[in-house]
């Protein structure tokens, strides 16, 4: 096999790797289409967020997520544009509200992946 060909075959596998690897992520490039939420509790009471917006594919949807500490980082799911959210004393979105529904838009693209919302 001559020196073009090793070429050629080691190039072939790193352009197949390397679709592969875009093409089988199911979720957003950091900072590129949506971002991660981090929820600070300046209260202190806020043991569970329940936030109402889009995810990186542009569908509306709604969660609730645990917010057992102050500072709550929250992987996994990604939104943009408009969002809003509503704080809670209980777990699973339950309990008396503790922040009634905040409004936030949460852009796209930035340089980090995370969106800091507070109460």
């Amino acid at each position: 096999m001559s020196i073009k060909t090793k070429f050629a075959k080691v190039g072939a596998v790193a352009a197949a790797s390397a679709a592969l690897a875009v093409l089988g992520s199911g979720s957003a490039f950091a900072g590129t289409n949506g971002q991660q939420l981090r929820f600070f509790d300046v209260q202190g009471h806020t043991y569970s967020i329940e936030v109402n917006g889009f995810d990186q594919n542009g569908n509306f949807t709604s969660q609730c997520f645990g917010t057992p500490s102050r500072d709550n980082y929250i992987g996994g799911w990604w939104w943009k544009w408009n969002l809003n959210w509503t704080g809670y004393s209980g777990s699973d979105c339950t309990g008396t509200v503790t922040v009634g529904v905040k409004m936030d838009y949460v852009e796209p693209n930035q340089a980090g992946d995370w969106w800091l919302i507070t109460s």
